[in-house]
């Protein structure tokens, strides 16, 4: 008794139809999630490690009230918040003309910073 190919064709059709099936499954829920997301809504601007565990992460988000950047504090057991910064819906570029009046200061450069502290002088804790 020779054993015959044609008697495992339901079986092999079977197969098809359910890895058919299980593709346009996962085709069609990335489909409807994009469409209601309206695309990437979270994006991961940039990232550092800062050790074998912990991480600092840059993290653009379209909110309800505008887009928002984060930056988080990653670590095995939790995600800490370390500055949030609401970014303008007309955000200029490198090449674009001066601020304007009413715009904000850039922020002191760290060695501007480490200049004052140093000329302050030292305060020391009290002893008990």
């Amino acid at each position: 008794m020779t054993p015959d190919w044609t008697a495992w064709l339901p079986a092999l059709g079977l197969l098809a139809a359910l890895a058919a099936l299980a593709w346009g499954v996962q085709w069609l829920r990335r489909r409807q999630a994009s469409a209601v997301g309206g695309g990437a809504a979270l994006r991961v601007t940039a990232q550092l490690m800062v050790g074998p565990q912990q991480r600092v992460v840059v993290v653009e988000l379209d909110g309800p009230a505008g887009a928002v950047q984060l930056t988080l504090g990653v670590t095995p057991q939790h995600v800490r918040t370390l500055h949030v910064q609401p970014l303008g819906v007309g955000r200029r570029s490198a090449g674009d003309a001066a601020p304007a009046a009413n715009a904000p200061a850039t922020p002191p450069r760290y060695a501007d910073v480490a200049r004052a502290l140093s000329a302050e002088p030292q305060r020391r804790e009290p002893t008990v």
